[in-house]
């Protein structure tokens, strides 16, 4: 009997011993991680574009060249307007293009409430409202999430749409895989408070001048990002499905991109499932568009060309349809 009193006493004070040890970790990642937001601090970078009142709130924009049919930009979770730039430079020279920060990340404060998918339609329905930005209603172009964001604005608002471009967008309503890789990553956020988000971020980008290292981590690896991708994951799980009907969006150009990439074996089957629900998005216009490619999550950045040409086919299209005075049957 005293045997097994001697393994449990060693076995608790193992265990108090490894949550001392966490916890002495913790503290050490806190300092840390306030250290080098000091640093970001310092170096006094400023934001590459300007604040626009929406609501009740402010959202920092990027805007860039001159057409009649504008684009803008909508960047998937967690993610500021920082991975369209490429993008965002070479459509800039045919047309208008826009991108922002949504609230909590990039340049962007936070905003108070919910970060559900209708306050992001908001957040779209303040930029377009917003003098000097655009001239007529622009095209959509989504990723991931910001598809979500797009696909439900035309939907809700579609005489304030030219077009959509859709960039591997999941269905509206989150569940299967999506909804556990959504879960994952709102339980991994808040490590970003005792620096782990960014310790990671760091190690797996080792060749980041300081500088570059400081603004990267602070953008996409900080605890205020990890407090804002946990809030925009929550809204998103909270958000309402929104269900668009073969032919709902009437003859608005739509395109889908479809992203096709290999997966382990054991989710294959839930990939091919999700895959066949985003098949089905383009049919709800009559003008929709299905292109499939070989590429992974960010098509954007792994096929520039292909997006390019089509928003460019796009603006074509919007601007014949004008000047021919046809208009869409949604808009009707």
């Amino acid at each position: 009997m005293s045997r097994w009193r001697s393994i449990r006493r060693w076995g608790l004070r193992i265990i108090m011993g490894g949550l001392v040890f966490v916890m002495i970790l913790a503290g050490i990642g806190w300092i840390w991680e306030r250290s080098e937001e000091a640093a970001f601090r310092e170096i006094a970078v400023m934001p590459s574009g300007q604040m626009v009142p929406v609501g009740n709130h402010t959202l920092h924009v990027v805007a860039s060249g001159r057409g009649a049919t504008g684009v803008l930009l909508i960047s998937g979770a967690g993610e500021g307007l920082q991975g369209w730039e490429k993008l965002q430079s070479r459509l800039s020279e045919s047309t208008r293009v826009v991108s922002y920060d949504r609230p909590g990340f990039g340049w962007s404060p936070p905003r108070e409430g919910d970060l559900t998918l209708d306050a992001a339609v908001e957040d779209v329905e303040g930029l377009l409202a917003a003098p000097d930005l655009f001239d007529g209603p622009p095209i959509l172009i989504g990723h991931s999430l910001g598809g979500q964001i797009a696909r439900r604005f035309a939907y809700a608002h579609p005489n304030a749409v030219a077009g959509l471009i859709l960039l591997d967008a999941p269905p509206d309503e989150i569940a299967g895989l999506v909804k556990a890789e959504v879960n994952i990553k709102r339980l991994i956020s808040p490590l970003g408070s005792v620096g782990l988000l960014r310790w990671v971020y760091y190690r797996r980008n080792p060749g980041l001048a300081r500088n570059d290292q400081l603004v990267q981590g602070h953008f996409g690896a900080s605890a205020a990002y990890g407090r804002a991708l946990r809030r925009e994951l929550t809204g998103l799980l909270h958000s309402r499905p929104v269900v668009v009907p073969p032919g709902g969006m009437g003859d608005l150009p739509l395109t889908f991109f479809l992203a096709k990439f290999d997966v382990p074996e054991r989710v294959r089957g839930a990939i091919d499932e999700l895959n066949a629900e985003k098949r089905l998005i383009p049919q709800e216009s009559t003008r929709g568009k299905l292109v499939e490619l070989n590429s992974d999550h960010y098509v954007h950045l792994d096929h520039p060309d292909t997006v390019v040409a089509e928003v460019l086919r796009m603006i074509s299209v919007v601007d014949s349809l004008r000047g021919s005075g046809i208009q869409s049957d949604a808009r009707r």
